[in-house]
């Protein structure tokens, strides 16, 4: 990661950063002690006591330092990747050796640029292949820099799911030339397009796994696997699932739904894909986790297709999030709280989205939360008054009636005259 640099060293010495938003300790209902702060830039992580009381989106996260004032922060969600440089090749001798593999070469132009990852762009379907990669600088000693990598394609047109992963990571590596090689063992070769060859420079993302037991609904006459896991609570910001099964050689498309209430009939379409398991001679590898999109919801829902083949025996399933980071400058002679459960609470915006860039971010102290207590300064808040007519139904019907009968009793007595 490139350093950030102070752009302004009496930034680090400005001794208040006082937001002015819109915080009044009566309108949170929870709060944490954030412990172990010292002088200079602080991060912590938040933890499923925050994600199951805070707002979905979070916006009522706020930090109080000691004299109670609100302290800018900045929220951030870490991702995988850092930095990508992406380079389009040359191809050279893209052809194919019938029953073995499909290849081409590519000509990075020069020696010396650094790749580590690349992506085939192919028009063949439903296939599962392994797939070597080899680096050389003058197209005739090569060098295995990955083996036995596997790339595969599911595509059901009819159903209008499609499953692919054409990418493969390798060493760094400074070749001019790389290699790559398809296997085709069944006279059906996979067809190279074109192929991106990239440059990642990588930073693994905060993530944490929360066990889960599966229910499994079995329906013979639309031949599914209906799998609902329970994450525990809702907040938790959910963004995949691994499947845990014993079975071998099978390959089943699936879709996931989530919902606040398993009982639901209004779930919501998070994802789809294809699990998969091979274990032959001609190939080896397999596919039990299904990226979703990201959901706060409790529970979530997986169906299986199973098409005529027998169901697979599920024993539970991994959920994955990834880690939310809060970060703010603190100072030593003051201490800091984290207020959260407001459901009206809005984003709040400060400067340090703006000046943050220019801190050295790999330099924060990790801090930690301290326990959940409930803020003893939280009013519930009152219910709005209903209206009149809501408080009594029964006054509009009967007032509408009475006077009703007072006007016939008028036109009785005047049509009697």
């Amino acid at each position: 990661m490139i350093k950030k640099i102070f752009l302004v060293s009496c930034l680090f010495g400005a001794a208040a950063f006082v937001a002015q938003a819109d915080f009044s300790a009566q309108n949170w209902q929870y709060k944490k002690s954030l412990l172990g702060t010292s002088s200079g830039l602080v991060e912590v992580f938040l933890d499923n006591e925050v994600f199951a009381g805070a707002a979905k989106n979070l916006a009522d996260i706020r930090v109080v330092d000691s004299s109670k004032q609100e302290v800018p922060y900045k929220l951030i969600t870490v991702k995988n990747e850092e930095g990508r440089k992406n380079y389009s090749p040359k191809m050279i001798n893209n052809s194919v050796v019938s029953g073995k593999y499909s290849s081409v070469i590519l000509d990075l132009g020069q020696r010396g640029i650094i790749t580590n990852s690349l992506t085939i762009q192919t028009s063949s379907e439903n296939f599962q292949r392994n797939v070597t990669v080899f680096g050389s600088d003058n197209q005739t000693g090569w060098n295995i820099l990955k083996a036995n990598v596997y790339v595969y394609d599911y595509t059901d047109k009819r159903g209008g799911m499609k499953s692919q992963d054409t990418s493969v990571s390798f060493p760094d590596s400074v070749f001019q030339f790389l290699k790559i090689e398809i296997s085709d063992s069944d006279n059906n070769p996979v067809v190279i397009n074109s192929v991106s060859v990239n440059q990642y420079a990588q930073k693994n993302a905060e993530q944490f796994s929360i066990a889960s037991e599966l229910e499994a609904i079995q329906d013979t006459s639309k031949k599914t696997t209906t799998l609902i896991a329970d994450i525990g609570q809702s907040g938790i910001p959910a963004n995949k699932i691994s499947l845990l099964s014993s079975g071998e050689n099978f390959n089943r498309g699936v879709a996931a739904y989530s919902a606040n209430d398993k009982n639901s009939a209004d779930w919501k379409y998070v994802g789809q894909g294809y699990i998969f398991r091979y274990n032959t001679p001609k190939f080896v590898g397999e596919n039990t986790t299904l990226d979703i999109n990201e959901t706060t919801d409790r529970y979530i829902k997986i169906i299986v297709y199973n098409n005529d083949n027998a169901p697979l025996d599920f024993s539970g399933a991994k959920i994955f999030a990834t880690q939310r980071e809060l970060i703010f400058q603190a100072q030593a002679d003051k201490k800091y709280e984290l207020y959260y459960g407001n459901a009206k609470a809005v984003s709040p915006k400060y400067d340090l989205d703006q000046y943050l860039k220019y801190f050295d971010l790999s330099s924060a102290q990790k801090i930690s939360l301290g326990p959940q207590t409930s803020n003893s300064d939280f009013v519930l808040p009152q219910e709005p008054e209903k209206p009149f007519t809501e408080r009594m139904p029964y006054f509009l019907p009967v007032g509408l009636t009475t006077l009703g009968l007072i006007l016939l009793l008028l036109v009785y007595k005047f049509l009697k005259k």
